[in-house]
C-alpha cells in the first residue's frame, strides 16, 4: 500500500499534535498536578507515535515513545519534575518539528534520536525511588476516561516457565491498545521492563467486542488465559450532574462531536476568487439593472443580491480560523525567552476564539513575535529592578484579541518600564535618526515613532533576542501589507501597549470609492471618519500648509491628486474624506464622493515598491481599476513635508 498519498494528512496532523504538546508540557510546568492536562499529553504523545509508525518513520516513533516515560513520571510524581526534564523535553519537540521539516522537504526523516533517548532514559532511571506507586483507577474515574465507550477488564495469566514475562506484558498492552484506549495496567507501562510475574491486568476503553479483546490477548505468546469482564453499566454511563461538573471543569478541552473535512487551502483560495469575481458581476449586474424598466427585473436582482451576499457571507466564514493557532506558540516562546533573560514573567492569553481570514492568520505570526520579543527584552525589568520601583517581582504581559467594528485588534501589553522619550531620542541622534540638539524636544508620541525608524534599537549591546534594529519597522510594513495599522501608546514606568488592526478579510473589502484628477481611489471604511465639502468649513494657511479647522480639532489637508503624483490635478478639490493614518487624522482633499462599494482586491506588482501610497487594487463594475489608498504611507509623507517646511522656516 503506497502511504505517499497520506503524507500531506500526517504532516499536518503531527504539526498540531507538537503544537498542542508544546503548550500542555508548559502548562503542565506551572501546574504539575493537572491530571487532565497529563492525560492529554498520553493521548497526543501516544497518537503521533501510533501515526509515525504507521508511516514508517520509525525515528520519530522511538523518540515518542521514550518521551512517554518522562510523561509517566510527570503522572506518577507529586509536585512535578525538574526544570531539566521539562527543557529536555521541549528539546525533543523542536527535533520532533525538525524532522517533520525535514520529511516535507525529502521525505527523510533526518533525525538523531539516539542521544535524546538516552537522555530520556537516564531521566526516568536516576528518579525510580522518588515515584509513587500507580494506582488504578477507581471504576467511576475509568468510566469518567472512557467518554462513552465500554471499559473492559483484562487479565491475562502467563504460563509457569515464561522466559520473559516483560516483553509478554509489553506485547499485551500493545495489542489491546490496537482495540481501544488503555486507561490503566498492572504492570503500569513504565513498569513492564522490570515486571516479572505472571499476571496482568488491563483496562481498556473500546468499542469492540469482549471477544476481540479476548482473542487479541490469547494471541500474545506464552498466554495461558485471558478473560474479559465489562464493567457496570452504571458506571461506564455515570450521571448527568457529575458528567457536566466534569465538562464545566475544563471547558477548553471539551470533547467535541462536530464533523470536520479537511481542504487544500488552495481551493479556498480558489473559492474565494471566484466569490469576488462573483461579487463584481452583481455590481455589474445591479448598475446595468439600474437603467432598465424591466417588470420584474428589480425584484429578481434583490433576490439574486440576497443570495450571492449569503453565499459570500459563507465562503468567508469557511475561511476564518480562530488566532489560537497563533496565541498558542507564546507560552512556550514566553516561558524559554524570560529564562534566558532571567525574568519572572506571567502571560495572559484572552480572545483566542477570536477569527481571522486565513491568509491574515498565517502572516500575522511573525508581527506578535517580535512585539512579544520586544515587552520581554525592552518594557519589563528583572524582579529586583521591579521590587526596588515598588512593583511586584513578576511582570505582567497580556496578549489579547477581539472584534472592534469590521476589524480585528490584537493587543500586546506589559507593565515594564515604558518609553522613556530622552533615551530614544539620544539613541536616534546617535544613529543619526535626528539632529543632536532636537534631542530635548522629542516627545512621548515622536519618540513612539522614532522606534518604528528602520534599523532603530535602544539595545545597548547586540544579542540573540534583540538589538539588531530589525523589529518594528518590519511589524509595521508587514501589518500595512494586510491593510491594517499599528498603534503603540506608552506611560513611562507604567507599561506600553502594542495595539494591532486588522481587516477580517483581506479578499473583499467594504470601501469609500472617490475620485481624484479623472482617476477612481478607494478608502479603507474602517478608516473613514467622516465626508464634508471643503466650502462649508474653513481653511487657514499655517507655515504654508492648508489647515481644515474643525469643532473637534485643526488638520493637515493633502491633495490626494498631488499626494500619489498623479497628472492632471486641478488644486480645486471640492471634497474632503477625514481619514485616520499613524494614529492621527487627516484630511484627504479630493473632486467627487462616488459612494461606498464592496471591492475584491488584489496585490499590487512588485515594481510599484513598498514605499507607494497603495495598498492594492480593485476591478471595478465598469472594468475600471481602482488603487486602494495606504492611509499610514500618505501620514508619514504628509508629517515629512511639515518636517521640511518646518525646517524651512
Amino acid at each position: 500500500m503506497d502511504l505517499n498519498e497520506y503524507l500531506p494528512m500526517f504532516l499536518a496532523e503531527s504539526r498540531e499534535h507538537l503544537q498542542e504538546l508544546n503548550l500542555a508540557v508548559v502548562r503542565i510546568e506551572e501546574t504539575p498536578d493537572d491530571g487532565e492536562t497529563l492525560d492529554e499529553i498520553f493521548r497526543i504523545a501516544h497518537s503521533l507515535k501510533g501515526m509515525s509508525a504507521t508511516m514508517g518513520f520509525e525515528r520519530v516513533a522511538r523518540l515518542t515513545h521514550a518521551m512517554e516515560d518522562v510523561f509517566e513520571l510527570l503522572r506518577r510524581r507529586r509536585g512535578g519534575i525538574e526544570r531539566e526534564a521539562i527543557d529536555i523535553l521541549l528539546e525533543c519537540l523542536d527535533a520532533l518539528s525538525a524532522a517533520f521539516e525535514a520529511i516535507e522537504t525529502d521525505g527523510l526523516e533526518r533525525l538523531d534520536e539516539a542521544p535524546l533517548v538516552e537522555r530520556l532514559n537516564t531521566l526516568v532511571r536516576e528518579q525510580p525511588d522518588e515515584l509513587e506507586p500507580p494506582e488504578v483507577p477507581a471504576p467511576t474515574e475509568l468510566a469518567e476516561q472512557a467518554d462513552g465507550r465500554t471499559v473492559h477488564h483484562v487479565v491475562v495469566r502467563l504460563v509457569a516457565d515464561a522466559l520473559m514475562p516483560s516483553v509478554r506484558a509489553y506485547m499485551t498492552l500493545s495489542a489491546l491498545a490496537d482495540h481501544g484506549e488503555v486507561l490503566a495496567s498492572e504492570p503500569a507501562e513504565q513498569a513492564v521492563e522490570s515486571f516479572e510475574g505472571g499476571e496482568i491486568q488491563v483496562w481498556v476503553a473500546s468499542e469492540h467486542e469482549a471477544a476481540a479483546l479476548e482473542a487479541a490477548a490469547k494471541a500474545v505468546p506464552d498466554v495461558a488465559s485471558a478473560t474479559v469482564t465489562e464493567l457496570a453499566e452504571e458506571l461506564t454511563a455515570p450521571e448527568a450532574p457529575e458528567q457536566a461538573r466534569a465538562e464545566e471543569r475544563s471547558p477548553q478541552r471539551k470533547a467535541t462531536t462536530t464533523s470536520t473535512v479537511r481542504v487544500d487551502a488552495e481551493r479556498l483560495d480558489q473559492l474565494m476568487h471566484l466569490m469576488g469575481e462573483l461579487v463584481v458581476h452583481r455590481t455589474h449586474a445591479e448598475s446595468l439593472a439600474a437603467q432598465t424598466a424591466m417588470p420584474g427585473l428589480h425584484q429578481a436582482m434583490q433576490d439574486l443580491a440576497r443570495s450571492s451576499q449569503a453565499l459570500q457571507a459563507m465562503v468567508m466564514q469557511v475561511r476564518m480560523i480562530p488566532v489560537e493557532a497563533v496565541f498558542l506558540r507564546f507560552p512556550r516562546l514566553v516561558r524559554d525567552l524570560s529564562a534566558k533573560l532571567d525574568k519572572k514573567v506571567e502571560l495572559t492569553l484572552s480572545g483566542s476564539e477570536t477569527e481571522l481570514d486565513r491568509t491574515v492568520v498565517d502572516a500575522l505570526g511573525d508581527p506578535l513575535v517580535h512585539l512579544v520579543r520586544n515587552a520581554l527584552d525592552h518594557g519589563l525589568e528583572p524582579a529586583d529592578a521591579r521590587e526596588a520601583a515598588g512593583k511586584p517581582p513578576t511582570g505582567s504581559l497580556e496578549i489579547s484579541a477581539r472584534h472592534a467594528g469590521g476589524s480585528v485588534l490584537i493587543t500586546v501589553r506589559d507593565d515594564g518600564r515604558g518609553v522613556d522619550p530622552q533615551l530614544v531620542a539620544r539613541k536616534a541622534a546617535q544613529r543619526g535618526l535626528i539632529p543632536a540638539d532636537a534631542v530635548d524636544s522629542i516627545d512621548l508620541q515622536r519618540a513612539i515613532e522614532l522606534l518604528f525608524a528602520p534599523g532603530f534599537s535602544t539595545a545597548e549591546q547586540t544579542s540573540d533576542v534583540s538589538g539588531r534594529g530589525v523589529g518594528m519597522d518590519a511589524v509595521r510594513a508587514t501589518i500595512r501589507e494586510l491593510g491594517g495599522e499599528v498603534l503603540m501608546h506608552s506611560e513611562l514606568g507604567a507599561g506600553t501597549t502594542a495595539q494591532i488592526r486588522l481587516p477580517l478579510t483581506l479578499a473583499i473589502m467594504a470601501a469609500l470609492l472617490i475620485e481624484s484628477a479623472g482617476q477612481p481611489f478607494a478608502v479603507q471604511l474602517d478608516r473613514v471618519e467622516r465626508t464634508l465639502k471643503l466650502d462649508d468649513y474653513p481653511v487657514r494657511s499655517v507655515a504654508g500648509q492648508r489647515m481644515l479647522v474643525l469643532r473637534d480639532g485643526v488638520l493637515p489637508i493633502v491633495d490626494l491628486a498631488q499626494a500619489v503624483g498623479e497628472e492632471g490635478g486641478t488644486g480645486q478639490a471640492t471634497h474632503a474624506v477625514v481619514v485616520r493614518g499613524l494614529d492621527q487624522r487627516l484630511a484627504l482633499a479630493v473632486d467627487q464622493l462616488v459612494g461606498q462599494r464592496e471591492l475584491v482586491t488584489r496585490p499590487l506588482p512588485q515594481e510599484m515598491g513598498s514605499s507607494a501610497a497603495f495598498s492594492g487594487g480593485a476591478v471595478l463594475s465598469n472594468g475600471a481599476i481602482a488603487l486602494i489608498l495606504d492611509c499610514d504611507a500618505i501620514a508619514a509623507a504628509a508629517n515629512d513635508g511639515l518636517a521640511a517646511m518646518s525646517a524651512a522656516a
